[in-house]
C-alpha cells in the first residue's frame, strides 16, 4: 500500500534578507523573471539548478518539484500564465500560476546576491476556474474501471447525501480501512478498557508503507503513538500491532456497529501482513479467493505461521498489475465511509480527532480555509481511495469520499488526488 502524501505545497524557510536600496530595480526585474523561470522549471523547460539555490534543492529536490508539477497539471491542465506578481520587499514576491482550469497562489524568496537564485518557493491555495461539482463527478465517472463518490452532510443522526454517484458500490479502499481500527481503539478507550498512554511492545513487523518495521522488536510504544503512525503515514506495522492488541473480532464488531452495509464483502478483516503474504503467493491467492467466509477464516488460521513479513516476496509487487483487488482487500462504499467518519466525530475524542487531522493532503493555505480537516486514504496497484471529513468556518460538517478501482491496470493516483482537491476547493466556495 503506497502512501499518498500532500504534494500541492512545498516550502523552504524563507530567510530575512537585507538588500541595498540600489538593488531595488534589479530585484524587481529579477523577481518577475524568476516567477517566469519557476514556471519554466515546472513545465520541464529549464533545469531546476539554473533557477533554485543549492540549499533549496537539498531540501526540495528537482524530482519532487517535477512530481508536484505533474500532479497540478494532471488535475488542472497546463500552465497558461504567470500573473499578479507583487513585490513584498527584501527579495520576496507573491504571484499566481494560472493553469487551464485553476489559479494557484505562490510566493518566492530570492537570494540577496546575483544571480538572485530562488531560496524559497511555496505553492498555496489552488482555486478552480469555472469548475463545478457536477463537472468533477462526470470526470470521475468517466475513469476506466469502476468508481464510487459521495459528498455527505453530517447534520443529523445519519450522514445526509448531497452529491453522490454509486454511493452503495462496495469498493476496494486500501488503507482507508484503518479508520475502523482507530474507531475500535477509541471505543475501548471511551469504555475505560484502555488508555491512549497504555504501552505495548512491537512484535512482528509488516511490509511498508511505514517506518516502524525498522524499529527494534520488543520496543515499548504507546497506543497513541501506534494510532498516530497508522493514520498519519499509514504505517502498516503500527496497524498490525494495534489489530493484534485489540483483536480481529473487536475491529470487525466495530465495522458492523458503524453501519457498514455489506460486512461479508470485507470480512474476515485482514491484517496488512496477511494482505501482502496472500497476494505474494499465487497458490494462496487462488485458494483464498475461492473460499467462503468460514473457509477464509480457516485458511488464515491454518496458514498463520507462514503469513509473515519474512515470507512475503516483495518483488512480486514491483512493476506488476493489480492482483486480486476484488477479493483480497478491504471494502466499503462511499456511504460506509461517511458513517465511520460520523461515528468517529460523534465520539468527540480529542486525541482521535487530532490524529485524523495530521496529514490532510491539503496545502496549508487550502487547509486554512476550513475549521478542521481529517483525512485517510489508501492505495495499491489498481486501487485508490481518498476520504476527508471537513468542518467549515460556520461549523458545518461534511464528508468527501471517492474511490477508483481498475482490475486491469494501475490507476493515476496524482490525477485522482487533484480531482479531490478541486472538489474541496469548490465546496469551500
Amino acid at each position: 500500500m503506497r502512501i499518498l502524501i500532500a504534494a500541492c505545497a512545498l516550502a523552504l524557510a524563507m530567510p530575512s534578507m537585507a538588500f541595498a536600496e540600489d538593488d531595488t530595480s534589479a530585484l524587481e526585474d529579477a523577481r518577475t523573471g524568476r516567477a517566469e523561470d519557476i514556471r519554466a522549471v515546472l513545465e520541464g523547460i529549464t533545469p531546476a539548478e539554473r533557477v533554485f539555490s543549492p540549499t533549496f534543492l537539498a531540501s526540495v529536490p528537482a524530482s519532487q518539484l517535477k512530481a508536484i508539477a505533474d500532479q497540478l497539471v494532471a488535475g488542472n491542465g497546463p500552465i497558461r500564465a504567470v500573473d499578479e506578481v507583487s513585490y513584498k520587499g527584501n527579495g520576496a514576491a507573491t504571484f499566481d500560476l494560472v493553469f487551464e482550469k485553476a489559479r494557484a497562489s505562490a510566493s518566492l524568496q530570492l537570494d540577496s546576491q546575483q544571480p538572485y537564485l530562488v531560496t524559497g518557493f511555496r505553492i498555496g491555495a489552488v482555486t478552480p476556474i469555472g469548475d463545478t461539482p457536477m463537472k468533477i463527478m462526470a470526470e470521475i465517472g468517466a475513469l476506466q474501471g469502476k468508481t464510487g463518490f459521495g459528498v455527505y452532510i453530517l447534520d443529523g443522526d445519519e450522514p445526509r447525501s448531497a452529491l453522490t454517484a454509486k454511493p452503495f458500490e462496495q469498493m476496494a479502499i486500501g488503507s482507508a480501512f484503518k479508520l475502523y481500527v482507530l474507531s475500535a481503539l477509541a471505543q475501548e478507550i471511551r469504555a475505560g478498557k484502555r488508555r491512549w498512554s497504555d504501552v505495548v511492545t512491537l512484535d512482528a513487523p509488516s511490509i511498508p508503507s511505514g517506518q516502524m518495521q525498522n524499529w527494534p522488536t520488543g520496543a515499548p510504544v504507546t497506543l497513541q503513538t501506534l494510532a498516530t503512525m497508522m493514520i498519519s503515514i499509514s504505517d502498516n506495522t503500527a496497524t498490525d500491532v494495534l489489530m493484534r492488541t485489540l483483536g480481529r473480532e473487536a475491529i470487525e464488531a466495530e465495522l458492523i456497529a458503524s453501519g457498514h452495509a455489506e460486512p461479508p464483502a470485507t470480512l474476515p478483516l485482514l491484517t496488512t501482513v496477511e494482505f501482502f503474504a496472500l497476494k505474494s503467493d499465487p497458490v494462496k491467492t487462488a485458494a483464498y479467493r475461492a473460499a467462503d467466509s468460514a473457509g477464509k477464516r480457516a485458511l488464515l488460521a491454518q496458514w498463520a505461521p507462514a503469513l509473515t513479513a519474512d515470507n512475503v516476496d516483495v518483488g512480486r509487487f514491483i512493476g506488476s498489475g493489480p492482483t486480486a483487488i476484488d477479493s483480497i482487500e478491504w471494502f466499503a462504499s462511499a456511504e460506509d465511509i461517511a458513517r465511520i467518519y460520523q461515528r468517529l466525530r460523534d465520539m468527540a475524542d480529542p486525541t482521535a480527532m487530532a490524529i485524523l487531522g495530521i496529514n490532510t493532503t491539503l496545502s496549508p493555505a487550502e487547509a486554512a480555509r476550513w475549521d478542521y480537516v481529517a483525512y485517510k486514504g489508501g492505495s495499491e496497484t489498481g486501487v485508490i481511495d481518498l476520504s476527508w471529513m471537513l468542518k467549515d468556518k460556520q461549523g458545518r460538517w461534511m464528508v468527501v469520499t471517492m474511490a477508483w478501482n481498475n482490475p486491469e491496470q494501475a490507476v493515476d493516483d496524482a490525477a485522482f488526488l487533484a480531482l479531490g482537491h478541486r472538489l474541496i476547493g469548490i465546496l469551500h466556495q
